[in-house]
């Protein structure tokens, strides 16, 4: 019978610690998946802003009668496909469920 008892508290033993790893795991992926929604956000921000200093640049230009040039050699900053059409944005899709946890 003590072998028996045994086994169970080892058994115990192992569900317990798996859980805590799998808690763990589950807490390290939100906080990855909250730090790369940040980032991204922060991304669009900067978007934002070049967008409109690059504009701004281009009005000024604009108002003293000279013809912007110095972008011209630069690629445009928009994605165009095979067929030329502007690619939709790329957003980041939650699909708030963490990977499966290692066996």
């Amino acid at each position: 019978m003590g072998v028996y008892h045994h086994s169970q508290e080892t058994m115990a033993m192992v569900l317990a610690k798996f859980q805590e790893t799998q808690r763990l795991q589950e807490e390290h992926y939100l906080g990855i998946r909250d730090d790369l929604k940040s980032i991204n956000t922060t991304l669009v921000t900067i978007a934002g802003v070049l967008a409109d200093l690059l504009n701004t640049r281009r009005d000024t230009v604009a108002q003293q009668g000279a013809p912007d040039t110095s972008l011209d050699d630069e690629q445009p900053s928009t994605s165009t496909g095979a067929s030329g059409q502007e690619a939709p944005p790329q957003e980041h899709q939650d699909t708030s469920t963490p990977p499966p946890a290692d066996r």
